[in-house]
């Protein structure tokens, strides 16, 4: 059980210092993020793209990035494509986000030939640290998947448990929230997901977890909500990983956390050989660093395996 960041941030520095391949890397937000992740021992990287604009940014941001190996290159999706080959041909160990733009980056990923997919379906991962939760808690999916169906909640759910065993978990709680606990399929389809899903880990069809659904929220995260609904669960108020309906639940339970609960938070994209981070210009300095060292901590854990 990881309590907090510290516990992962730990787990890298320990470690076998690792890349980062990052697309079109002239963006002075994620050049902040990563020379903080040098220069906390975490990873080195490997900078693709635009020399030029690179050494303008360094220069006005007051950056050094003499320490970093950069590969030229003006070209959008040729920076895609030799960052995404840096981490096929394992000269770098996660792939980042830079300047270019999403639908070309995922395009990359995704390619037949020459991209990273590994699993059914890519799948973004939130993890949250809050003064008002035990540990750390997981959250998927809030920004990759709009309305999965059951195919795409079982992939869904199978890419965070297994993120969560390359950090270190062995057996991993996951609660499939809905809005009621009972099982309503004509009026809330994603109830009936959540039982399935329930059913197929009672039989081993999905592996190294304890899954139970569908919880309401509070039932996912308060022993005392379900003893006062006198509903007894292996997962109920101790929730190691929340996996959400749709992204509309998704986006809502991460703003609430980060906004109103105050948590520290990370994302990565799962699905792929390797960890993807993928942040937006919203997010703070810490989520971009502390998704950095997630990123790193899940890629050191499966390398282990």
């Amino acid at each position: 059980m990881l309590q907090k960041f510290d516990d992962i941030l730990q787990k890298v520095q320990k470690g076998k210092k690792q890349k980062i391949a990052v697309a079109m890397a002239q963006d002075a937000d994620v050049l902040h993020a990563l020379q903080a992740a040098r220069d906390s021992g975490l990873a080195d990287a490997i900078l693709v793209g635009s020399a030029r604009m690179l050494a303008e940014i360094a220069e006005k941001e007051q950056l050094d990035l003499s320490k970093f190996e950069i590969m030229a290159e003006d070209d959008e999706s040729q920076c895609i494509a030799k960052a995404v080959n840096l981490v096929r041909t394992e000269k770098a160990q996660v792939l980042m986000k830079g300047l270019c733009s999403t639908a070309g980056f995922l395009k990359g990923i995704l390619h037949k030939e020459k991209g990273l997919r590994r699993a059914a379906v890519l799948s973004h991962l939130a993890i949250f640290e809050s003064p008002n939760y035990h540990k750390l808690l997981f959250m998927s999916d809030a920004a990759m998947n709009i309305a999965p169906g059951l195919d795409e909640k079982i992939a869904i759910t199978e890419n965070s448990i297994e993120a969560a065993r390359s950090l270190g978990y062995e057996l991993v709680k996951v609660a499939l929230l809905a809005a009621v606990e009972k099982v309503n399929p004509a009026a809330m389809p994603s109830t009936a997901d959540a039982a399935i899903i329930s059913k197929m880990a009672e039989r081993g069809q999905i592996k190294h977890a304890l899954i139970d659904g569908p919880l309401a929220l509070d039932n996912a995260l308060s022993a005392k909500a379900n003893k006062v609904k006198g509903l007894a669960s292996v997962v109920g108020g101790d929730a190691d990983i929340c996996i959400v309906p749709n992204i509309e639940a998704g986006n809502i339970f991460y703003k609430l956390m980060t906004i109103l609960s105050s948590a520290r938070v990370a994302g990565v994209i799962l699905g792929a050989t390797s960890p993807v981070v993928l942040t937006s210009r919203a997010d703070t300095d810490s989520s971009k660093f502390l998704s950095i060292a997630t990123a790193l901590a899940i890629s050191a854990g499966r390398s282990a395996e």
